[in-house]
């Protein structure tokens, strides 16, 4: 199905793209669209929940797109009601702009979808989801009560795009198995340069917003590359990234409790520059305690860098265990320092084995190329 312009015309609900209402929301959705804006009409409300005393309001921005600031309870009170009254909102707006559409994609089952679904159903068009592991096994997980509507969704949906393979066992776990197509759809970074590995000093990188260090495990990191000095005296750690100046406080406080000669904060980098970063990094290591994919893991394997990531969540299940690609429990510090050992002394094996990945392809699927073929392969299946 398509429109005029021959391009399939999707109506995208999502809360994690940037608008100018949030405009520092994560890109990974946005890069999703700009990726395919030539095969597919994309139509976005970038939703953004506010306190449930004000009224919902709507600012157009981009190409006709309507940034939303909806009512709604704190800590998913009323969450399916006040969802249901958004997606309500969406269809009358969408009939009065006289908007023609072929499908419905909702970018997070636990709450996009529940507005999205009122939509679809409403227009009477399909259903696509994507799921995110960090926040949607989370909500999913403490709200019982709404385990049949999100399995019906889950069901129901034309295609489900879950960010990694460990978001769709989960849901399978917790809503049961579905018939239709599970579509594993990696983020696009924007940056994904394929660079040789090469050998370097014994510098362990890492990236983020310093907003997130707690989710990031940052200070245990820093504890863990003081305590692998003790095997390894050259190791140091260099922490790109900004934005918060409470997180820039925490974490230098912990470099001088821990690690005032090894370790320090770069400061942020511009996005350009991060793979030649990493490129420069005997490892990339983020540990966090909850991610849906993380970005940065992609970034560092086409860029020749090993990762040390969390064996239970962002890329866990991609790849096959490999000095390159090493899972570490985030609640086992021990782990981490014997990780961050290995990757000091064994660099040169590392590296080796993610220049044999980087040469099978194996690191295809994670390329804005073969993302953006994924996403429309399924998009032609189901539609």
């Amino acid at each position: 199905m398509s429109g005029d312009t021959g391009r399939t015309r999707l109506l995208h609900i999502s809360a994690d793209f940037p608008d100018p209402l949030r405009p520092a929301k994560t890109r990974a959705i946005a890069n999703l669209l700009a990726l395919t804006d030539d095969v597919v009409q994309h139509t976005v409300y970038s939703i953004n929940r506010v306190s449930h005393t004000l009224p919902l309001a709507a600012l157009v921005f981009g190409p006709d797109w309507r940034a939303v600031a909806y009512p709604g309870p704190p800590r998913g009170l009323f969450l399916k009601t006040y969802l249901d009254r958004l997606g309500d909102w969406i269809l009358r707006d969408v009939r009065t702009r006289g908007l023609s559409v072929d499908a419905v994609h909702a970018h997070k089952l636990s709450t996009d979808a529940l507005a999205a679904a009122r939509v679809a159903d409403g227009l009477g068009v399909p259903l696509l989801i994507s799921s995110q592991g960090n926040s949607d096994l989370k909500i999913i997980g403490k709200r019982p009560d709404l385990r049949p509507v999100w399995r019906g969704l889950w069901r129901r949906a034309a295609v489900v795009f879950p960010f990694a393979p460990w978001t769709a066992e989960g849901l399978t776990a917790m809503l049961g198995p579905r018939e239709g197509s599970v579509v594993t759809l990696p983020c696009p970074t924007g940056q994904d340069s394929v660079m040789t590995p090469r050998p370097t000093e014994p510098v362990i990188k890492t990236v983020f917003n310093l907003h997130d260090y707690e989710n990031k495990n940052a200070v245990g990191l820093i504890q863990a590359v003081a305590a692998a000095a003790r095997t390894v005296p050259d190791i140091r750690l260099e922490i790109l990234g900004g934005g918060d100046p409470t997180g820039y406080a925490v974490l230098q406080g912990a470099i001088q409790r821990h690690a005032p000669d090894r370790c320090r904060l770069r400061g942020p980098v511009p996005h350009e520059a991060v793979q030649a970063e990493m490129n420069a990094a005997c490892a990339v290591a983020m540990v966090s305690r909850r991610e849906s994919y993380g970005m940065v893991y992609a970034e560092a394997l086409l860029a020749g860098a090993p990762v040390i990531h969390a064996a239970t969540n962002g890329i866990a299940g991609y790849f096959p265990a490999s000095p390159a690609v090493v899972g570490v429990d985030p609640g086992d510090p021990d782990a981490l320092v014997a990780a961050l050992v290995a990757a000091v002394q064994r660099q040169a094996e590392a590296k080796a084995a993610l220049a044999t990945l980087q040469a099978s392809g194996a690191l295809d699927q994670l390329t804005d190329r073969a993302i953006r073929e994924t996403y429309a392969t399924a998009l032609r299946t189901c539609l």
